[in-house]
């Protein structure tokens, strides 16, 4: 769906910088439609429909376009997430990640993978070797100054801070070792309940 829609892609704003649009919730809907095929007992939190309260040892966590900004300008970076909580601990992650088709997945016990391939998180734990990535959150408050003080801090100790606009993506990244660390203040849990998966099992 996503791929095939970007000639139809109709935007709106949840904020000044916060993009939304059909596509997001176009996917969202086939996603939760999906799950309540399989697991009609299952509570989801979805990012544009929010809460399903249902069974509460069973969480589905769904961001349907982590990047939604990077789609809608064509940048190359964008992904779909889903992670399940079982009695609230992080136990299984999915990540598509667009438009390469990369799958990243993971159940707590049973390692991470890439495209079916077993990843591994990076050994290096010399900070003037490493290579960072981070987000910056919408609001441009306090917060935002506080991490742009963080992006210099690590910009002058590490080989470099990449900055691609989809914290999902940026989570697999990592448990693949193609970068070293990674940091984000102010993330949703969809934006985290797959990643957190797929890095821990990963080694991270």
């Amino acid at each position: 769906v996503i791929l095939e829609s970007t000639n139809d892609i109709q935007v709106d704003y949840k904020g000044t910088t916060d993009l939304v649009t059909n596509i997001d919730r176009e996917v969202e809907s086939l996603i939760i439609e999906k799950i309540n095929s399989h697991f009609p007992d299952h509570t989801i939190l979805a990012e544009e429909s929010g809460l399903n309260q249902k069974a509460p040892d069973y969480l589905w966590v769904i961001d349907p376009l982590d990047g939604t900004t990077n789609f809608v300008h064509g940048y190359p970076s964008f992904g779909v997430s889903i992670g399940l909580l079982i009695k609230g601990i992080p136990s299984l992650g999915v990540v598509m990640e667009l438009p390469s088709k990369n799958l990243y997945s993971a159940y707590k016990g049973n390692g991470a993978y890439k495209n079916g391939k077993p990843i591994n998180v990076s050994k290096n734990s010399n900070i003037t070797k490493c290579l960072l990535a981070t987000g910056f959150p919408y609001d441009h408050g306090e917060r935002w100054k506080a991490n742009m003080r963080l992006f210099e801090f690590f910009t002058d100790k590490t080989q470099g801070v990449r900055r691609l606009g989809a914290a999902s993506v940026d989570l697999c990244h990592l448990a693949c070792g193609y970068i070293d660390g990674f940091w984000e203040l102010d993330l949703k849990p969809w934006d985290t309940a797959a990643g957190i998966v797929i890095v821990s099992e990963s080694g991270g």
